[in-house]
C-alpha cells in the first residue's frame, strides 16, 4: 500500500474509536448541524461563514476547554497549522508587488542554505543540483521539498550526520507537486528580503492592519486563556495535550506555526474575497489576489498524495481530491463532479482537523475548526462538508 497523505491519518483511524453519543434535548427543535454533532464523538466544533459584504454567521458546539462548560466561540484561539500557509503566501506576494523579489527569480544566491540541500533519489543516493528554485516553486509545492509524513523516502532517511537546515529534496524544481516544507522556506525568504522576523512582518503588514489581534506565533499572555483544548483520538477516546504553550517560539514556521481565532481567519478570507481590500486600506492588489485563485501547476500536473490504491479507510475523510490543482496559496477546485463548492474555489486545511474554503464567484468563505489528531478524521471532515453544503444552499447560484 502506498504511503498516505500523512502517517497521522492511520495512527488511530483504524481502531474504530467510539465514545458515548451526546443526548439531544426533545424539548426544542434542533438543526441538522446540531443533530449531526450529537451523533458524533467530537468534543467540540466551531464553524462560520462570511460574505463579501462582511456579514459573519457562526455555529458552535461543545466546550472550548474539553472539561469545561463554556461553549466554544469565534474568539477562541486554535492552532491553525497549515492554514498558516495562505497568510504566508499573501506576505510573499506583497514583496512581489513591491518589486523586492519576482515569482520566477532564482533564489539560489539569496538562499544558498536552501539551494544547497541535495536531492534524495528513489534508490537512496544523494546528489546536488544547481537548477534554480523560485518563489513560484515554493508557493506551489513544486520545489522538491516534502514532509516525512508525505514521503516514505524521507521517513526512511536516517543519515548518521546531516548538516543541512531541512531534509533532502525529492526531485528537481518543477518536476511535480509534493506537499512539504516549501512554505516554511517562503517564510525564510520573507524574513531575509524584508529584514524582519515573520511575527513582526505579519503584524505590520497583514494581521495588524486587518486587526487580527488573536493571530500570533506566540500568543500574548493576556490572550492565552482563550486557547482551546487539543489532543489526539485513540481507541479509548480523546487524550489532551498541554493547552497553553510553556515556551516561546523563536523560529517561526510559515508552513504551520500560527495560532488564530475563527473570527480572525474569516476576516483574512473576507479581505481576499474583496480583492485584497479592507476598511482602512489594501493588503494585496486585485491582480495578486487573482493569482491566488488560478491554477499555477503546469498542464497535466495535479495533486498527488500517494493515497492507497484500495482507497481510504472508512474512518478517514475524503480530503483532498487528487483531481484538483494548486494555486500560490491553496488547492483549486477543478472537479466537474464536485457536489458543493464551485469550480475555481480555493480550499485547504490544518492538520488538527480544521478546514476552510473560499469562493469568489459566490462571494462566500467558510471556516471549520475542531482541534485533534489524527488528521482527516471522517466525523470532522463530513461535518465541515455538511456545513459547507448548508452555506452554499443559503447563498444560491451566482
Amino acid at each position: 500500500m502506498k504511503r498516505l497523505l500523512t502517517s497521522l491519518i492511520l495512527i488511530s483511524a483504524l481502531l474504530g474509536c467510539k465514545t458515548e453519543k451526546k443526548e439531544s434535548s426533545p424539548e426544542k427543535e434542533v438543526s441538522q448541524l446540531q443533530t449531526y454533532f450529537e451523533n458524533t464523538t467530537l468534543p467540540a466544533a466551531l464553524m462560520g461563514t462570511v460574505t463579501r459584504d462582511g456579514s459573519m454567521q457562526w455555529e458552535a458546539f461543545g466546550p472550548a476547554v474539553w472539561e469545561g462548560t463554556e461553549t466554544v466561540d469565534e474568539n477562541n484561539i486554535f492552532r491553525i497549522f497549515s492554514m498558516t500557509k495562505a497568510i504566508a503566501s499573501a506576505a510573499a506576494l506583497q514583496l512581489v508587488e513591491r518589486g523586492l523579489i519576482g515569482l520566477d527569480d532564482p533564489l539560489n544566491t539569496l538562499m544558498p542554505e536552501m539551494a544547497s540541500i541535495p536531492i534524495l533519489t528513489e534508490e537512496g543516493s544523494l546528489y546536488t543540483s544547481e537548477a534554480p528554485i523560485t518563489l513560484r516553486h515554493l508557493l506551489t509545492h513544486t520545489s522538491g521539498f516534502g514532509y516525512e509524513f508525505t514521503s516514505e523516502r524521507l521517513a526512511n532517511f536516517k543519515p548518521e550526520t546531516w548538516e543541512y537546515e531541512d531534509q533532502p529534496r525529492l526531485f528537481e524544481p518543477g518536476a511535480r507537486w509534493h506537499y512539504g516544507t516549501s512554505t516554511d522556506w517562503v517564510g525564510k525568504v520573507v524574513e531575509k528580503v524584508s529584514g524582519q522576523d515573520l511575527e513582526a512582518y505579519l503584524r505590520e503588514h497583514i494581521t495588524g492592519p486587518l486587526q487580527m489581534n488573536s493571530t500570533w506565533f506566540n500568543v500574548p499572555d493576556h490572550l492565552s486563556e482563550n486557547i482551546v483544548s487539543w489532543g489526539t483520538r485513540d481507541s479509548t477516546g480523546f487524550s489532551e495535550y498541554p493547552r497553553i504553550p510553556q515556551e516561546l517560539e523563536t523560529t517561526f514556521s510559515a508552513g504551520g506555526g500560527l495560532f488564530s481565532s475563527p473570527k480572525d481567519y474569516l476576516t483574512f478570507l473576507k479581505c481576499l474575497l474583496n480583492n485584497g481590500k479592507f476598511d482602512k486600506g489594501q493588503i494585496l492588489k486585485a491582480e495578486s489576489v487573482a493569482l491566488m485563485f488560478e491554477n499555477q501547476l503546469p498542464t497535466g500536473m495535479r495533486l498527488d498524495h500517494n493515497l492507497p490504491e484500495e482507497g481510504l479507510p472508512p474512518a478517514v475523510g475524503q480530503f483532498p481530491d487528487e483531481s484538483d490543482a494548486y494555486s500560490l496559496a491553496w488547492a483549486i477546485e477543478m472537479s466537474p463532479d464536485e457536489a458543493v463548492r464551485a469550480k475555481g474555489a480555493g480550499y485547504w486545511a490544518g492538520i488538527a482537523n480544521s478546514y476552510y474554503s473560499l469562493d469568489p464567484g459566490r462571494g462566500v468563505a467558510v471556516v471549520y475548526f475542531t482541534q485533534f489528531l489524527p488528521f482527516n478524521d471522517k466525523e470532522s471532515y463530513d461535518f465541515y462538508r455538511l456545513y459547507e453544503k448548508e452555506v452554499y444552499s443559503a447563498v444560491g447560484t451566482p
